[in-house]
């Protein structure tokens, strides 16, 4: 399949996807007799809510040079590539839980109840972006017996790319199979925190493997700007969970691996040749895989120990996630 801007393809995806989160929300409240309309209103408040913290985020990122050069045409673009995708997240998260307040639902109820509908959201948010031209594409790839879609696309040159957009939606299904369990005895809000953790661990990850000129917004010339936000909602996320149990050793654990994943973040772009004396000519030649690697690894750390600090212990909270006090 070959790389195409196709904003029918992209908006009717996102269409489907928000209709079928939508609708699975509203008969998860039905079940839970809780007013179907919190599903119609987050639907409506979360879309306009996306669109402006996605246009924000992207803006806020590069406010000063803007500024200072007169560029304001981003402000008023929807190019998908002028909008934080994370940022969208947020705002479709916050609409949600404005929605349940507005329907006098417990918002800690609402979006454990929207964390399924919203990963399988996010699946076809995601899969639009083949049709976004090449929004989310990745490294090149060479080998034979990878080139295949939805793995890899084409560029006009017959050239293969990474597919990132469609891993990303792979997660967005397996962090969907979280979103469906329960924790008996924790408070409510535990399956939408866990669930989150799981999606800003991982997409952390992600984002490494985009290349330029795919990459989405930097923040300096080797950070993105979507790593930025799932590292500081991730630390959010995990502070507030310990200061209900008290496992501050994840939250240190988690800002020394963002740490770790800055250094190999920075080497990645060649920029240690300087810390490396003779006889590691070989990490430097290597740079790119063993960035990725160590990515791999610190999103799996930041997972373990964001899934600590999150989770209380068992009989802690004052209600469990099906809204009913532990025995």
């Amino acid at each position: 399949m070959i790389m195409t801007n196709s904003p029918v393809f992209a908006v009717g995806m996102m269409l489907a996807g928000l209709a079928a989160g939508t609708a699975w929300y509203a008969a998860r409240l039905r079940k839970e007799g809780l007013p179907v309309r919190a599903a119609l209103l987050s639907a409506a408040i979360g879309s306009l809510l996306a669109l402006v913290c996605a246009k924000v985020c992207f803006l806020l990122h590069d406010l000063g040079s803007n500024l200072m050069e007169g560029y304001y045409d981003e402000v008023l673009s929807l190019d998908p590539a002028a909008l934080s995708f994370t940022g969208g997240c947020f705002g479709f998260v916050a609409g949600t839980a404005l929605s349940a307040r507005l329907c006098h639902v417990r918002t800690a109820k609402a979006l454990d109840l929207f964390a399924a509908p919203g990963c399988l959201f996010l699946f076809f948010a995601r899969a639009a972006e083949a049709g976004m031209d090449s929004v989310g594409m990745g490294n090149e790839v060479t080998a034979d017996w990878l080139k295949f879609f939805p793995l890899t696309m084409q560029n006009n040159w017959g050239d293969h790319y990474l597919c990132v957009f469609f891993l990303e939606a792979v997660t967005a299904l397996v962090c969907l199979t979280q979103a469906l369990r329960t924790y008996p005895g924790a408070p409510e809000g535990t399956v939408m925190r866990r669930t989150a953790v799981c999606l800003l661990s991982v997409q952390i990850c992600w984002e490494m493997f985009l290349q330029y000129p795919y990459i989405r917004a930097f923040v300096t010339s080797f950070v993105s700007l979507e790593q930025v936000l799932c590292g500081a909602a991730l630390l959010a996320l995990m502070i507030a969970g310990c200061i209900r149990n008290g496992k501050w050793w994840a939250v240190a654990a988690a800002a020394a691996l963002l740490g770790v994943s800055a250094f190999f973040q920075f080497m990645r772009d060649n920029k240690i040749e300087f810390m490396f004396e003779e006889g590691w000519e070989w990490l430097l030649d290597n740079a790119q895989p063993v960035s990725l690697a160590a990515f791999v690894l610190v999103s799996a750390g930041l997972m373990f120990a964001g899934l600590k600090a999150v989770t209380a212990d068992a009989g802690s909270g004052r209600r469990n996630c099906n809204g009913k006090s532990p025995e």
